[in-house]
């Protein structure tokens, strides 16, 4: 072996340089324009359409495409930001084709945590179908600019879990799915004050639920906190705008002493609750839409 660098050594060297200034060639002239162009027509073409922002697209080792700063927004809400993400990180799998897909995965700086996750295309199939899965890490929602435009209430918490989808490109909005979640240390902010609370401190908050079609099934809501302790079910049909969204919901709120003792003075809510309460515990519905929803205490 020594005898075969010592002897090959100019050719050695000479292929390491070959392949060195490559791939600097490579990297100063790599199409980063053609390709953020690319991204944007895929993107306007998807429903709803989208507008995606890249400042920069390089070559990544060993085969990924790294861009820089990435902003996704509705194509007719360009201000209102879905995403945004300081890195991504994309890369292809190889092996993929063989099967007749298309999969890449990525992986994404964003929010203060990271979010990761692959996809997989059919590429044989014409309506687009594809899977993927995500999975968030040490996600501080409340760096979301516009989260609570979406959402329609201030949330704030750090988010890890995992989900997974599986839709069309033609019919995204179609596709089924389940979600696996929890965040700790956080607060929503409720759109009407409910027994004097105007929002609700968790220490932690586990949700599992389950997508087919439009039908959103919240198979579990576990909410835990200083004041009290909770827990919510039911189903949630969606619509195209997120905040007429149709609730269906049915849930159990535990108050504890901390409660009581910051609800003195509210003579109205304390005798309410005693009259109320079932075993320690306060069973209500919601309905009507996310953007208003309907409480009943029952």
């Amino acid at each position: 072996m020594t005898t075969f660098f010592s002897k090959n050594r100019k050719w050695i060297g000479y292929t390491v340089y070959c392949v060195v200034v490559t791939g600097v060639f490579l990297y100063v002239l790599f199409p980063s324009d053609a390709i953020r162009d690319y991204l944007q027509m895929r993107a306007q073409d998807l429903t709803p359409p989208l507008m995606v922002s890249v400042d920069r697209i390089k070559p990544w080792p060993p085969y990924s495409l790294r861009c820089g700063q990435t902003k996704v927004s509705f194509l007719d809400r360009p201000k209102e930001m879905l995403f945004t993400a300081n890195s991504v990180v994309v890369r292809p799998v190889p092996t993929s084709l063989l099967k007749g897909n298309w999969a890449w995965c990525f992986n994404c700086k964003t929010y203060g945590g990271r979010i990761t996750g692959c996809t997989d295309y059919e590429t044989t199939d014409r309506d687009g179908r594809f899977r993927t899965k995500i999975e968030f890490e040490a996600i501080r929602i409340g760096k979301h600019e516009h989260l609570r435009n979406l959402v329609g209430r201030s949330v704030d918490g750090i988010l890890n879990g995992t989900v997974s989808y599986s839709g069309t490109r033609e019919s995204p909005l179609n596709g089924a799915g389940e979600a696996s979640l929890e965040l700790v240390d956080g607060k929503i902010e409720l759109l009407s004050p409910i027994l004097t609370l105007e929002s609700v401190e968790y220490n932690e908050l586990t949700i599992g639920m389950a997508l087919k079609g439009d039908m959103l099934n919240l198979m579990r809501f576990e909410l835990e906190g200083p004041l009290l302790k909770g827990s919510l079910s039911g189903t949630i049909r969606l619509r195209k705008e997120l905040q007429e969204s149709r609730l269906d919901l049915k849930g159990r709120i535990e108050p504890f002493a901390a409660f009581f003792e910051k609800a003195e003075g509210a003579e109205g809510i304390l005798k309410f609750l005693r009259r109320k309460l079932r075993k320690g515990t306060l069973p209500f519905s919601i309905r009507g839409t996310l953007e208003k929803p309907t409480l009943t205490f029952m």
